[in-house]
C-alpha cells in the first residue's frame, strides 16, 4: 500500500511540475509582433481634431431647448466633470446625467413613425398626418439643432471612458425622419429632400469619424434610413424635378474609410479597456491566469482587424467582410492568460455583424445615389436595369448588382447583415417615377 501511495505522490508531483512548466512557458511567450503593432496604434488614440467642430456637446444636449452654444459647451463640460470616475471606479455620481434638466425644457422626440422599414413611411404619415404634425408641434428648435449637426466634422465624447459613463439619447437623432415625410406629403418636397440629405450627411460623419462602435452604428442607421426615405420621396416627383444641391454632396459613393470602423474602434478600445479594468474576476486572476499586457495586445489586434489590407479590399469590392479568425483560446499562449482570452472570446463574434451592417448602409447610400443619377437621365426606350449598367463606377457593386423587385417598382440588393426586428432581407430603393414600368 505504501508503495502505491508513493507512486500516487510521484504522479501528482510530476503533474504539478508539468502544469507549472506549461504555465511558465506560456507566461514567458512574447506578445506576437502583429499584436504589438496593433496595440501601439490603439494606444495612440484618435487623431486630433478641432474641438469646436465636435458634435458631442450638441448631441449630448440635443433634446434640451433654449440653450445657447456657449451654454451647451459649458453644461457638457460640467456634466463630464461630474461623471469623471473617482476612487470607486464605475461609481455613478448622485443626480441626473444632465444637471441642467431641472431648469431647461426637454423635448420628447417624435420617433413613432418611419422607423426600420422606410418603404412604408410615406403611407404611414399620410394616414396619420394630423397626429404626426401634432407630435412635431413646438419642435422647431430641435429640428434646427439636428440640421446644424451637419456642420460638425467629428464626434468625441468628453466623458472619461468608464463602464458607468452615460451616452446621449441617440434616438433623438431620428426625430426629423417623419417630419421630412410630412413636409413632402403636405407639398413641400424640396424641404423634405433637403432635410433627408442633411441627416444623411450627419449620419455619414458619425459612421466615419466617431469614437465608438455604438455611435458609428447609430450614424449608419441615420444615414441608411434617410437615404431610403430620399428615394421614396424622389419616386413620387415628376421627371426633371429639381433636387437640392445638398443631395448631390450627401449621396456621393461611400468610401472604404466610412465603412471600415477603423477610427470608431480606436475609441471603442479605450472603453473596453476601462470595462475590463472593472472586472473583479480579471483583477483576482492577475498574475495567475491573467496577463494584462497580453490581454490588451490581443484585444487591440482583435479590434483592428477591419483595418487590415484583406478586409479593406473586401469592403472596397463590396464582398461580405470575413474578419481573420481570432487565435484559439486553447493555444499555449492562453494557458497563462486564460481569463483574458476567454473574456475577449465572448465579444469577438459581434464584430463580424457590425462590419456587415456598415456594408449594408453603404449599399443603401449607393442605391440612393444611383436613383438620384437615374432621376436625371432621359428614359428613351431603355429599361431601368439597362440604364443603371451605365451609372458612375463608384456607385456600382459587382457583388451586389441591383435587381428589380417582384412588382418592378424598386431596385434591391441582398442584405449582408442581420435584418433584426422584422427588418427587410433586402436593401432597396424606390425607382424614380419615370423609370417605373407602365
Amino acid at each position: 500500500m505504501l508503495k502505491g501511495l508513493k507512486w500516487v505522490g510521484v504522479t501528482v508531483l510530476g503533474m504539478g511540475v508539468l502544469v507549472g512548466g506549461v504555465l511558465l512557458v506560456s507566461w514567458l511567450m512574447p506578445v506576437p509582433a502583429e499584436e504589438r503593432r496593433a496595440l501601439q496604434v490603439m494606444e495612440a488614440g484618435l487623431p486630433a481634431m478641432a474641438p469646436e467642430r465636435n458634435a458631442f456637446p450638441a448631441i449630448w444636449l440635443l433634446d434640451h431647448d433654449g440653450m445657447t452654444p456657449a451654454q451647451i459647451q459649458a453644461q457638457t463640460a460640467e456634466d463630464a466633470r461630474r461623471w469623471a470616475p473617482g476612487p470607486a471606479r464605475g461609481a455613478a455620481p448622485a443626480g441626473d446625467a444632465v444637471a441642467v434638466e431641472t431648469h431647461v425644457a426637454k423635448v420628447t422626440p417624435a420617433t413613432r413613425w418611419c422607423r426600420r422599414d422606410v418603404s412604408a413611411c410615406l403611407a404611414a404619415v399620410r394616414a396619420d398626418a394630423d397626429a404626426v404634425a401634432q407630435a412635431h408641434a413646438g419642435h422647431d428648435g430641435l429640428h434646427a439643432r439636428i440640421a446644424a449637426l451637419g456642420e460638425d466634422d467629428h464626434y468625441r465624447s468628453l466623458f472619461v471612458p468608464d463602464t458607468a459613463m452615460p451616452f446621449p439619447a441617440f434616438q433623438v437623432l431620428m426625430e426629423r425622419t417623419s417630419w421630412h415625410a410630412l413636409a413632402h406629403v403636405r407639398g413641400n418636397s424640396t424641404q423634405a429632400l433637403q432635410g433627408t440629405c442633411e441627416d444623411i450627411r450627419t449620419g455619414r460623419m458619425l459612421m466615419a469619424r466617431s469614437d465608438s462602435v455604438l455611435v458609428a452604428m447609430v450614424g449608419s442607421a441615420m444615414a441608411e434610413r434617410n437615404a431610403g426615405l430620399f428615394t421614396e420621396i424622389l419616386a413620387e416627383l415628376p421627371a426633371g424635378a429639381a433636387v437640392p444641391a445638398t443631395c448631390q454632396q450627401a449621396l456621393v459613393a461611400p468610401t472604404v474609410a466610412e465603412l471600415d470602423l477603423c477610427l470608431p474602434m480606436r475609441g471603442e478600445f479605450a472603453f473596453v479597456r476601462a470595462a475590463m479594468a472593472n472586472q473583479p474576476a480579471l483583477e483576482q486572476a492577475q498574475g495567475w491566469l491573467h496577463v494584462e499586457g497580453k490581454t490588451q495586445a490581443r484585444n487591440a489586434w482583435q479590434m483592428s482587424r477591419t483595418c487590415g489590407a484583406k478586409v479593406q479590399a473586401q469592403i472596397h469590392d463590396d464582398r461580405p467582410v470575413q474578419l481573420p479568425a481570432a487565435p484559439s483560446i486553447w493555444s499555449l499562449a492562453c494557458v497563462a492568460n486564460a481569463a483574458g482570452c476567454m473574456t475577449l472570446a465572448i465579444s469577438e463574434p459581434a464584430y463580424d455583424d457590425y462590419s456587415l451592417r456598415m456594408q449594408d448602409a453603404g449599399a443603401q447610400l449607393r442605391l440612393a445615389g444611383a436613383m438620384l443619377w437615374l432621376h436625371g437621365q432621359p428614359r428613351g426606350q431603355t429599361d431601368a436595369l439597362a440604364r443603371l449598367a451605365a451609372m458612375p463606377q463608384a456607385l456600382r457593386s459587382t457583388q451586389r448588382p441591383p435587381q428589380l423587385s417582384a412588382d418592378g417598382q424598386r431596385v434591391q440588393v441582398p442584405r449582408y447583415g442581420r435584418a433584426g426586428d422584422g427588418g427587410p432581407p433586402w436593401v432597396s430603393a424606390a425607382l424614380p417615377q419615370a423609370w417605373r414600368p407602365h
